[in-house]
């Protein structure tokens, strides 16, 4: 059966749409169909797979699927592309995120509108690029695909940022709902102390299950060292609308998406 998955942080610049997209595209490469949906109100997903011009489009787009009145047809705001399809962000999300806080069944429009439609029956595959900051759009966004991976930096900002969101949104929506975590995966690392000493502490702490064999501190004694690792490939592939594999197919990290992917399929760190 397939899956969706959250990638979620409530603390901006920690990469996270960097990583949806590049996960949507390591879940394609090991062949299956896969949607990335942007629900982040920047639309940087939509930008960093080069459909910028698709953020302000006139109707149908995916304002009008998150709706109470008279919704369109999901299959109607999707757009195809290579690798995998995408349903872009629109400039009203904020609008829709006022919709989602006063309506009644609005937390679930994700689940019903986007998730149930397609999982298993067009994609295998769904990943979604989370607001980053607590609210309603996140909430619907955590219950709609109840699965979720955290990418963090490794700076106290970032840490006390997933402590916030682990109990302020996550604990309550599991007790209801039930959301599993993925994975944990610490970004745009460079080999400094603060994040050898942050990852130890993850290794110590309840969440210590949820790192990647490549993201743990044994790896801190083989090259590249451990983690996702800081790589301009990364922005300039977002600047030219391309993933990471289209832009630098031989790139060091890209082995390391596929093991991300492979934690997606399985449900979880399996370590080897």
């Amino acid at each position: 059966m397939g899956r969706a998955v959250s990638v979620s942080l409530q603390k901006g610049g920690v990469g996270k749409t960097t990583l949806a997209i590049n996960l949507a595209d390591a879940l394609s490469e090991r062949g299956h169909e896969v949607l990335l949906v942007d629900l982040d109100q920047q639309g940087n997903a939509t930008e960093g797979v080069g459909l910028k011009h698709l953020y302000k489009r006139e109707s149908p787009h995916v304002g009008d699927l998150l709706t109470d009145t008279d919704p369109v047809d999901v299959e109607a705001v999707i757009h195809e592309r290579d690798a995998f399809d995408v349903l872009p962000a629109h400039v009203n999300l904020d609008e829709v995120e006022d919709r989602i806080r006063n309506s009644t069944f609005g937390m679930l429009w994700v689940r019903r509108r986007i998730v149930e439609p397609l999982l298993d029956e067009r994609y295998d595959y769904i990943v979604v690029d989370s607001p980053p900051s607590l609210g309603p759009l996140s909430d619907a966004a955590l219950i709609g695909a109840r699965h979720v991976i955290v990418p963090l930096l490794m700076s106290e900002p970032s840490v006390s940022g997933f402590e916030r969101m682990w109990e302020q949104q996550i604990r309550p929506i599991r007790d209801e709902v039930g959301i599993d975590l993925l994975a944990i995966v610490p970004n745009d690392l460079s080999g400094n102390n603060e994040e050898k000493r942050i990852i130890a502490d993850l290794e110590e702490s309840p969440f210590a299950q949820f790192l990647p064999t490549f993201a743990r501190s044994h790896e801190f004694d083989e090259s590249p060292g451990p983690g996702l690792r800081h790589r301009i490939a990364f922005s300039r592939a977002w600047r030219e609308g391309q993933t990471l594999r289209e832009y630098d197919s031989d790139n060091d990290m890209l082995d390391r998406l596929d093991e991300l992917a492979r934690i997606v399929e399985e449900g979880g760190v399996v370590d080897a």
